[in-house]
Order: C-alpha cells, then structure tokens, then sequence
C-alpha cells in the first residue's frame, strides 16, 4: 500500500515510511525529515483541500 507526503507529494510505500506526524488524530507519512517538519511548523497549509 502507498501513502503520499502531503508536503512533497511523493509516493510512499507504507511499511517503509521513517517519518510520521499525529494531526487531529490522523497520522501522516514523510519521505524525509525536512519534510516532517515543514508540516509540524504549520499543518493546515499542506492540508487545504485534501480533505485532511
């Protein structure tokens, strides 16, 4: 199963992730550590319009 980096929009094959964040109960998935932490530092941009 694949996931999708709501920072970058890569493709990720769920059982490799290595990066993750709980929002609103939900947990999203990140290809790198940059990325994980743009989207801690502010969430709702990368969630506007994705149904997030």
């Amino acid at each position: 199963m694949t996931v999708r980096d709501p920072v970058c929009g890569m493709e990720l094959e769920e059982r490799e992730v290595r990066f993750t964040s709980e929002y609103r109960g939900r947990t999203y998935s990140f290809c790198s550590l940059a990325c994980k932490k743009k989207f801690d530092a502010n969430p709702e941009i990368y969630l506007r319009g994705s149904g997030g």
